[in-house]
């Protein structure tokens, strides 16, 4: 199969996920009234949080997004879509970044910010495969959080790495990605090595992800072999019932 462009996941992802709502045009929620986009925002916040992802509150739990969780940090959140991770950590004294594909998203996620009376410190916008590889923030994180976004990167690799530049020393990496139950949800089979080579690999991406266009997998040993040289993985754990989320925090060596 051929992987999509980055042109044509960017123009995918302009239309984030909203939790068991759907995909929706960022510019759509962009015009939204003030009352309707805190409404759509509210019933995202309840989805996400008292609904399936959050089984057993591992969700929260996991990535410190509790009261008692990570608090005066600086978060880098990676991939941030609508902003509702990031607005949660701004809740709990975080300075946060945003960083995106898409500058329309950045602007919905700034818009939700505004809900809670908070503004991210700062913006990024991505602008291919390979543009984020080389920069450099004004200060280093002490957490980047990338939820649902390492698995639809065909090479993740140099991305980790030069996250763990981002870092400060002993700074972690919050992942939340498909596992290889969801594979085997999904498929039906043991996950294949390379999921691009395998007939059934758009039954995987399209059961989980139905715009993307491309899905990988993951579990503890997957995250050690190609993240290993520069995390240790610290907690590694299905965050759903029936384990088709994997939650994985990655601490800079």
């Amino acid at each position: 199969m051929t992987v999509p462009s980055f042109a044509a996941r960017r123009k995918a992802w302009s239309s984030p996920p909203v939790d068991d709502i759907g995909y929706l045009p960022a510019k759509d929620m962009l015009a939204m009234t003030d009352e309707g986009f805190a409404e759509l925002m509210l019933q995202f916040w309840n989805n996400r949080y008292g609904g399936w992802r959050n089984w057993q509150g591992k969700w929260v739990e996991t990535f410190g997004l509790w009261e008692g969780g990570i608090r005066d940090k600086r978060v880098l959140d990676y991939g941030c879509g609508v902003g509702m991770e990031g607005a949660q950590y701004a809740s709990l004294r975080n300075t946060v970044w945003l960083a995106d594909v898409s500058a329309d998203n950045i602007a919905v996620a700034k818009r939700l910010f505004g809900l809670y009376g908070k503004q991210p410190e700062g913006t990024l916008l991505i602008k291919g495969d390979k543009a984020p590889l080389s920069w450099v923030p004004p200060q280093p994180f002490d957490v980047i959080h990338c939820c649902g976004v390492l698995h639809h990167i065909p090479d993740p690799v140099p991305l980790v790495e030069a996250m763990a530049g981002w870092l400060t020393a002993g700074g972690r990496l919050n992942l939340m990605v498909y596992s290889d139950m969801a594979w085997r949800i999904a498929v039906g089979t043991d996950p294949p090595p390379d999921v691009t080579k395998d007939p059934r690999f758009d039954d995987f991406w399209t059961r989980w992800d139905p715009i993307g266009g491309y899905a990988d997998w993951y579990n503890r040993a997957r995250l050690e072999e190609r993240f290993g040289e520069w995390f240790t993985v610290e907690t590694c754990l299905p965050l759903t019932q029936f384990g088709e989320y994997l939650g994985a925090v990655l601490v800079k060596r």
